[in-house]
């Protein structure tokens, strides 16, 4: 009966073991964990149906389903009518220096060759086809004992897969199931997983066999002697079971990843707890060319955050005071008052309606946690129940859904009944008198209502929120560790998994080793650095710094009319003669490094206390301007502190409605005044200007005025995609970034909406991104591209044909349309995505730096690639903490025929121009400025409420978010807008061009 209090509510369930989707007959796959949502079937621009992929669920491929869990290569997910011809490996670099570094890949020394059975497992009655209940079936002791019956080992895929090493005799047996029969109870899962059954308590269990698994199809595919095709996938995912079977038995599985709950716990700001777990995953290896099986186990450490084990109205306490600095402080009594609705004065109406709070918000975090509730009557009863939502709605009025508040109407004993309050219930039937009636009830999945106080949450549950600074903090700090301990780590895990004594292994005669592969690595020559006044030499250090070096490139135009506000006038922020003295020594430090600087910097302190920054930034534009007698080229404003809003509300306005480049300084940072501080703004203030801070010089001085990387006209090319949260309706933002001179030092940037969770560049999109860019290229050089190398970060293998036929080629057609001919392409596809570490021998000072990273440069081409294809890792930066994440570069079209030699060397050297830094960085710049402008494109939103994020205020000048719900709706958007364009007729065409192609979102 729905709203009763009777505690019926559907258990939950922190599912032991591999998870798994459908199939149809034989096919393969099973799914680890929620499915994979779609992509948005329109443009960015079109009005949409009603679909909306990150709660829609779609079909999923059986490549898509192993994908999940195994990194398949880009081959997996070709269709029978895609002719893609992917880019094969063209040799490997000789140049540089030979070193060894180990992997954490674990070879699979040998499998056998002997057949292996695949059987689709069904259960009658199934209406709801819940695969659940195919497992509880399966893991009765009637199907136990029958499946020892027929010999050989048997896996389960843990919802309707199963593979053997014998086969059964017909290829089909059926088995009946009694669930209420004692040995079948006695045989239940862990009391956490185990599920209350249907009424209907026999069923009828088919083991058909569907198909014969042969790994020599999988090495032919190695080999390069057949093409990808279902064959090979039935063995990635028999393999995959096979290597995961044994430790799903014991942990804990969430996706690739297994947490043994004797592992190390630790706390997250108190908040949450972090468990560290083992990554586990196949991968296919290059080895195959040299003898090897074609195999390797992928083996990291991982961290994970957790719900913690805690009662439900201390836990809701603990996220409220996690939020907020000024909300730490509260006991329960304020918690409970801050939780209660705050009315609301509509304009049309006299009386008040009654909305959440903004504590309240964050309660809804607990939807869908798995709990069990403990009283008097519930005593040894460890039913599961699950949160369906915090209770809130106008009709409970101003003190809010609390016990005494939520009603429901009982049925006694005697069959009348009653309405009755939630505590009165609680008095009535079981004697309990709730310590906490102020607090909301909570609404199970199945109606049944709950106080707090009396409910516990689960172990094992993941936090799936984005964690909050602090945090954030923690789970770096637990998570970044030096290479050492992160291997010490990693072979911990190794000898958990004992794969040596895993009887899954050593029934389907599968062999790991049990210690790291050692691969032969090359460790590129590092580049030169020419600033202004002097070239610098990093060596293997991979760092340097601007101490009396002048930007190879200062602004393009002296400053003159340029200014530095304070925002906030109470002295909170900074206090004027600090403002003034910062003004004053960051011009000199700009001008120590080339900078021009033609008159001194306008200073002034606003009031922020009407808690309007579009004003703010008005009257900034404005002053300044009015002070020079001349439009304004760049305004820096002090802040008191970071909020994401004010900054978001800054920079709409100045690249959006004023059209000029802004730069956004703490009031800390500002009162200290140091120079190391100042030199890096100056960093990213020059290259705004249209500066360049260094570039690679050419290792010929007879050329040093030539590009060393080409020797035709050539362009780069780097475009990301950054999406909202799961089930959020925020639009997708598509950045694309190119480079504007033949040194490829300056990229100028173009951001657009890209529809709902499109990851795929659509062509509407792509025609609001490139042609102005290609246009200004070829004013800029005075000539055609010859050749473009595009760069594409955060798309999966399965997207990569899309790549190439939606993204490519409506570039191809752009370039066309602006009369630029038909350039070649050499499309690269960059991702940081992946576990594996590279680890120098301790002490080996050729290949490793003190805390054991492998030196700037190191790259990997052997091992952990593909046989056939052109990949490559590398490790291109000095790792700052923990351990040094390399880049998995892989080209996928290359009509240019680029050497190895020349694209790493390339693509290595390149990594020293990234304006705003004294390091090489870890990705290719093109790649990394297409995230900054993707990511910077949220100041650009378009709203018809210019506060639509805002909440509401705390002290002056600091706005609060609000939830994305509240922002972009709950329901799927019919129409996404575009964003706000950096163009204003009210200036000089001039003023609107210079923004557009500088350097605004670094």
């Amino acid at each position: 009966m729905s709203g009763r209090p009777s505690h019926s509510g559907t258990p939950g369930a922190s599912q032991l073991g591999s998870r798994a989707g459908s199939h149809r007959g034989s096919q393969v796959g099973s799914q680890a964990g929620s499915p994979t949502r779609g992509a948005a079937k329109t443009s960015a621009f079109q009005k949409g149906g009603g679909y909306d992929p990150a709660r829609d669920r779609v079909p999923l491929t059986p490549a898509e389903m192993v994908g999940k869990r195994v990194d398949l290569p880009v081959d997996a997910y070709k269709t029978e009518k895609d002719e893609t011809r992917w880019a094969p490996r063209p040799g490997f670099v000789s140049d540089g220096k030979a070193i060894t570094v180990g992997l954490n890949l674990f070879a699979v020394t040998n499998w056998s060759e002997r057949e292996i059975y695949q059987y689709d497992i069904t259960v009658i009655p199934n209406v709801k086809q819940s695969n659940a209940l195919v497992k509880k079936v399966w893991n009765t002791q009637t199907v136990t004992e029958l499946l020892r019956t027929k010999g050989g080992m048997w896996l389960y895929d843990g919802s309707k897969l199963a593979w053997s090493s014998e086969k059964i005799e017909r290829g089909e047996t059926r088995i009946t199931v009694d669930l209420d029969q004692l040995k079948e109870k006695a045989m239940k899962e862990h009391e956490l997983v185990a599920k209350k059954v249907a009424r209907q308590s026999v069923y009828s269990l088919t083991i058909r066999q569907t198909t014969t698994v042969r790994l020599s199809y999988l090495k032919a595919y190695l080999q390069g002697k057949i093409a990808w095709d279902s064959h090979v996938l039935e063995c990635m995912n028999f393999f995959d079971h096979c290597i995961r079977q044994n430790p799903s038995e014991k942990w804990i599985t969430i996706k690739r990843n297994f947490y043994d709950p004797s592992f190390p716990v630790a706390s997250l700001s108190g908040d949450l707890v972090v468990n560290q777990g083992i990554y586990c995953a196949p991968r296919l290896s290059e080895t195959i060319n040299r003898g090897g099986t074609g195999l390797a186990i992928n083996v990291d450490r991982c961290q994970t955050a957790f719900w913690p084990v805690e009662n439900l109205a201390e836990l809701a306490g603990r996220i409220v005071n996690s939020q907020r600095d000024e909300w730490q402080g509260w006991d329960d009594a304020q918690i409970a008052a801050y939780l209660k609705p705050r009315p609301y004065l509509r304009s049309e109406s006299k009386e008040p309606v009654y909305i959440e709070s903004e504590p309240f918000k964050y309660l809804k975090r607990m939807e869908r946690l798995k709990f069990t509730v403990s009283h008097v009557g519930k005593l040894g009863q460890p039913k599961i129940y699950s949160i369906k939502r915090v209770l809130s709605g106008n009709k409970y009025g101003k003190e809010g859904a609390t016990s005494k508040n939520v009603k429901f109407e009982k049925t006694n004993p005697d069959g009348t009944t009653e309405e009755i309050s939630v505590y009165d219930h609680y008095v009535k039937r079981w004697g309990v008198r709730l310590g906490k009636p102020s607090l909301p009830i909570i609404e199970s999945a199945r109606g049944g209502y709950f106080p707090m106080e009396l409910c516990t949450t689960i172990a094992h549950q993941k936090y799936n929120y984005k964690l909050n600074p602090q945090q954030t903090t923690d789970m770096i700090r637990h998570a970044a560790t030096r290479p050492g301990k992160r291997q010490a780590d990693i072979m911990e895990g190794v000898q958990h998994l004992k794969w040596r004594e895993d009887a899954y292994l050593k029934a389907f005669g599968i062999d790991v080793e049990n210690q790291m592969i050692k691969t032969s690595a090359r460790l590129l020559q590092n580049p030169e650095v020419s600033f202004g006044n002097t070239k610098v030499n990093p060596g293997t250090t991979g760092r340097w710094d601007l101490r009396g070096k002048t930007f190879y490139q200062p602004n393009q135009v002296p400053l003159k009319a340029w200014s530095f506000i304070c925002c906030g006038d109470d002295g909170r922020t900074c206090k004027m003669n600090d403002l003034e003295n910062f003004a004053r020594q960051f011009s000199q430090v700009y001008r120590t490094h080339g900078g021009k600087v033609a008159a001194p910097a306008f200073v002034k302190m606003l009031s922020v206390a009407i808690n309007n920054f579009d004003k703010v930034c008005e009257q900034a534009f404005y002053e300044t301007g009015n002070h020079f007698k001349a439009a304004p080229q760049l305004i820096f404003f002090i802040l008191p502190t970071k909020n994401q809003l004010v900054y978001e509300r800054i920079k709409k306005n100045m690249d959006c409605q004023f059209n000029i480049v802004s730069q956004c300084l703490q009031g800390g940072h500002v009162k200290k005044c140091q120079a190391q501080y100042m030199s890096n703004v100056a960093m990213k203030v020059n290259a705004k200007l249209g500066g360049v801070t260094c570039r690679i010089a050419h290792p010929s001085l007879a050329k040093s005025s030539s590009p060393p990387f080409w020797s035709l006209p050539t362009m780069m090319i780097g475009v990301d995609v950054s999406h909202g949260g799961a089930g959020s309706q925020q639009p997708s933002m598509a950045a694309l970034t190119m480079s504007l001179d033949k040194f490829a030092t300056r990229f100028a940037g173009a951001c657009q909406t890209n529809g709902l969770r499109q990851e795929v560049v659509t062509a509407n999109t792509m025609h609001m991104l490139l042609p102005r860019l290609a246009k200004f290229w070829v004013e800029e050089n005075r000539t055609m591209p010859k050749h473009i190398y595009y760069l594409r970060d955060g798309c999966s293998e399965g997207q990569f044909k899309d790549v190439l036929g939606t993204e490519v080629a409506e570039m191809r057609r752009i370039f066309r349309e602006c009369g630029c001919g038909e350039p070649k392409f050499t499309v690269i596809i960059a991702t940081k995505r992946h576990h594996v570490r590279f680890f120098p021998k301790q002490g080996d000072k050729n290949a490793g730096d003190r805390n054991g990273n492998p030196l700037p440069g190191t790259l990997v081409e052997r091992d952990v690639t593909h046989p056939q294809h052109f990949d490559f890792y590398l490790c291109s930066h000095a790792a700052i903490q923990g351990t040094a994440r390399p880049v998995h570069y892989q080209v996928i079209l290359d009509e240019a025929g680029v050497k190895p030699n020349d694209l790493t060397k390339m693509i290595y050297q390149q990594c020293y121009q990234y304006c705003r830094s004294t390091t090489p960085v870890s990705l290719h710049p093109a790649v990394y400025y297409s995230h900054l402008a993707s990511n910077r494109a949220r100041s650009h939103e378009s709203f018809d409420d210019p506060d639509q994020k805002i909440f509401g205020y705390g002290k002056a000048g600091f706005p609060y978010a609000k939830a994305n719900e509240d922002i972009y709706g709950k329901g799927p958007r019919q129409e996404i807008k575009p964003l706000l364009p950096m163009v204003n007729s009210r200036w000089h065409p001039d003023i609107v061009k210079f923004m557009n192609t500088t350097m605004w979102y670094v």
